[in-house]
């Protein structure tokens, strides 16, 4: 199983704290490409496990709404299709009360071909929507809504900025060569799924809001 939680309203993946939310945000961000390297890391293995790799979790609010975007299988160069895989399961959880670590929310996403169709179109299944009666499906690629609730699954460009030449030449200097006009991940692309949900199907009172992601491989963990 992949983790990550972050810290809402503040884009980043946090590797080892709890997300807080409406409770002193602050900012902690980190990037998790590649992990773990032993199954997802090209240079370590030969079959990679691109779409069970999370990249990033990014939360953001505003007065009505709480947007939740899932990056994964990335970066790919242009050109590349989208990791759709259909016995990956990504859990999106959330949590708005005690104890922290239990998912109040826990919504899921899924993908799969068109039955009987050869390479027929891709499709999600949304379920676990606070405030949705049944599943959120549809095809990839084009903005879902339901009951107040916008889905969106697909291709995009990947949003997180990282100088990675700058990372590699302070290693080898032991002084910091990080330039804010080099991305490395500026020409690359990511698969994504996309969840607007209104905020008040959310909150619980003063309680702080933890949010986390997961991904599982059907049929056997992908990391403990």
């Amino acid at each position: 199983m992949n983790k990550r939680m972050v810290v809402a309203g503040l884009a980043g993946a946090l590797i080892v704290a709890p997300a807080v939310y409406l409770a002193g945000e602050q900012a902690l961000p980190a990037a998790d490409h590649l992990d773990p390297p032993a199954r997802t890391n090209p240079s370590n293995d030969s079959t990679p496990d691109f779409p069970a790799d999370i990249a990033d979790l990014y939360v953001f609010h505003d007065a009505t709404k709480v947007t939740m975007i899932v990056t994964f299988g990335g970066p790919a160069a242009p050109g590349l299709p989208a990791r759709y895989d259909p016995d990956v399961l990504y859990t999106l959880a959330i949590s708005n009360k005690a104890p922290r670590t239990t998912a109040d929310f826990p919504i899921t996403f899924q993908f799969a071909q068109e039955a009987g169709v050869a390479d027929g179109p891709w499709g999600v299944r949304v379920r676990g929507v606070p405030g949705v009666t049944g599943d959120i499906t549809g095809s990839v690629e084009r903005e879902l809504e339901q009951e107040g609730v916008k889905v969106f699954a697909g291709l995009t460009d990947d949003p997180f900025f990282f100088d990675s030449q700058g990372l590699r030449e302070s290693r080898e200097t032991g002084t910091l060569r990080f330039r804010n006009d080099r991305d490395f991940f500026g020409a690359q692309n990511i698969t994504a799924f996309v969840i607007e949900i209104p905020r008040d199907r959310l909150e619980n009172g003063a309680a702080a809001l933890d949010f986390w992601t997961t991904s599982d491989r059907l049929g056997g963990q992908v990391n403990g």
